[in-house]
């Protein structure tokens, strides 16, 4: 669960949604190129949140992410309002005019316009395109075609008039394949551009209805290696370019189970390579560690912390500096820091009076506070009757967060086993697995016996919500959300730390230690 966008762990739960439209749209046609037709379930509200989401990126482009998404049953991503819509972005010149890229070049009007006519034909509209239009579009694209340019451009171009259903000019055939003879010593970029480039010089030749002469060995030991970890875009242009040339069909075995790996149950497809990490994620990742005994010593999420602190970007909110301390404290040693201990005395931070309302708040940061080794006050407690769900949970949130912050001697009198004792026998009350196990830790730590009834509760309560795809250790959020969560995965290993391991759910063996 390492981020590759940032080196910090990332939280479970969004190995659960999609990828964004863009990357979406190249993972479901790579699907399809492979002969893999993907079905989606996209339930209403979601599709319009990511088609929602496509638009505001890009007007044109946005659309044309959403052809695989339509294809694929999710109908209303795309309908006959789309059509008009790009009628609309249509300028005098018979190019179109996309949102994201503007006006202004050559480069930008054929991305366009590209991008418009894939619009309309998945549509099934650009048959209709008036005479007068198509004649403008079609006199606009051949005024281009006489002059060199980029090979993106020129690939743009011969699409263009493939779609129209117009011949390729054969000088724009002519142009040469990107060479190979220089791979292996290029640079990771490099190497990005010249795939960029050889999907064009494909999608070139084939618009003029000729095979592209492509060398195999330079490209399918590439996907060998990329297969697991390329964008989804670099997949599907590799992909693409290996079915142009022939390769045979294991060549690309490795890429559909990477793609089935990552489907979701709604058939859409997720993006672990966009996952975006962060501190509070990464604090957990430590208190699992030390629950578990493992080392904590992690080379890769102290980098990444440097490598945050020394941004100019990093946030300066009180949480998030916080955050920070704690996790350097955690992962490198040493002295809390003034800046800690400077936080953790700011009622703004960590609030002095704890309510029924603020009592998460206040936990979580108790405990943020206590990992940066700086020393949490006894706050008043406000009083309230445990009587419903909620307030069992506010009242065992005060509990456990006096416990981990050293307080455990200042609970309110009003708190006890007595008064959780029947909460913590029932956790189909709880909404949430995490409620439920703060109820039972709080419970245990006042002195309530672990007995066989409240034994077979934890196991109806907390059991059955252990793993998920790949990540068969940790624990549901539960309610209705099967998504595991690493904040429910530490109260749980906790709970069974306080029992002394009587329900097993710590891990009973060390992970290999790759840093």
């Amino acid at each position: 669960m390492v981020s590759k966008e940032n080196g910090y762990y990332y939280h479970p739960f969004l190995r659960q949604a999609p990828a964004g439209p863009q990357a979406q749209s190249y993972a479901l046609r790579t699907l399809s190129e492979l002969g893999h037709e993907p079905r989606s379930s996209m339930a209403s509200d979601e599709a319009e949140s990511f088609r929602r989401g496509a638009l505001e990126t890009s007007s044109l482009w946005g659309r044309d992410w959403m052809i695989p998404l339509r294809r694929a049953g999710a109908d209303e991503v795309l309908g006959d309002g789309d059509a008009e819509a790009v009628n609309k972005a249509r300028a005098k010149g018979g190019w179109y005019v996309d949102s994201a890229l503007g006006d202004e070049g050559d480069a930008a009007r054929l991305g366009s316009t590209w991008a418009a006519l894939e619009v309309l034909d998945a549509l099934g509209r650009l048959t209709a395109l008036p005479p007068g239009d198509r004649a403008a579009t079609l006199a606009w694209l051949h005024s281009l075609a006489g002059r060199p340019r980029a090979v993106d451009q020129s690939s743009a171009l011969a699409r263009c008039l493939q779609l129209l259903k117009e011949p390729v000019p054969d000088a724009l055939t002519r142009i040469a394949a990107p060479r190979t003879d220089d791979f292996a010593k290029l640079t990771p970029d490099d190497r990005a551009a010249r795939l960029a480039d050889t999907y064009s010089h494909v999608v070139i030749q084939e618009a003029a209805g000729k095979r592209p002469a492509i060398d195999r060995t330079v490209w399918e030991p590439v996907l060998g290696d990329g297969a697991a970890t390329l964008p989804y875009e670099q997949l599907y242009k590799l992909v693409h370019i290996l079915k142009a040339a022939g390769s045979p069909k294991n060549i690309f075995a490795p890429v559909i189970k990477r793609l089935d790996d990552d489907r979701l149950d709604d058939g859409t497809v997720r993006d672990p390579g966009a996952y975006i990490g962060n501190p509070d994620a990464s604090l957990f990742v430590q208190r699992l560690r030390a629950l578990a005994g493992w080392s904590r010593e992690d080379a890769g999420l102290r980098t990444a912390l440097e490598r945050e602190e020394k941004s100019p970007d990093a946030s300066q909110e009180s949480a998030e500096r916080l955050n920070r301390a704690a996790l350097r404290k955690v992962t490198a040693g040493g002295d809390a820091g003034a800046q800690a201990r400077q936080l953790c005395a700011d009622p703004r931070v960590l609030p002095d009076t704890v309510t029924e309302q603020n009592a998460t708040q206040w936990q979580r940061t108790a405990l943020n506070c206590a990992d940066a080794g700086a020393p949490v006050a006894v706050p008043k407690i406000g009083t309230w009757s445990p009587d419903t769900p909620d307030r069992v949970v506010a009242a065992a949130t005060v509990a456990v967060g006096l416990a981990d912050s050293g307080r455990r001697g200042s609970v309110p009198s009003w708190i006890t086993a007595d008064a959780l004792k029947q909460w913590a026998r029932n956790p189909g009350r709880f909404p949430s697995v995490y409620g439920y196990v703060l109820v039972a830790r709080a419970y245990v730590l006042l002195g309530g016996e672990p007995d066989a009834a409240l034994r077979d509760a934890l196991k109806r309560g907390i059991t059955p919500y252990k793993g998920c795809p790949g990540l068969p250790d940790l624990y549901q959020v539960g309610g209705g959300d099967p998504a595991c969560d690493l904040k429910t995965t530490w109260g749980v290993w906790t709970l069974d730390r306080q029992l002394d391991g009587a329900m097993g759910w710590l891990p009973a063996t060390k992970p290999r230690n790759d840093t």
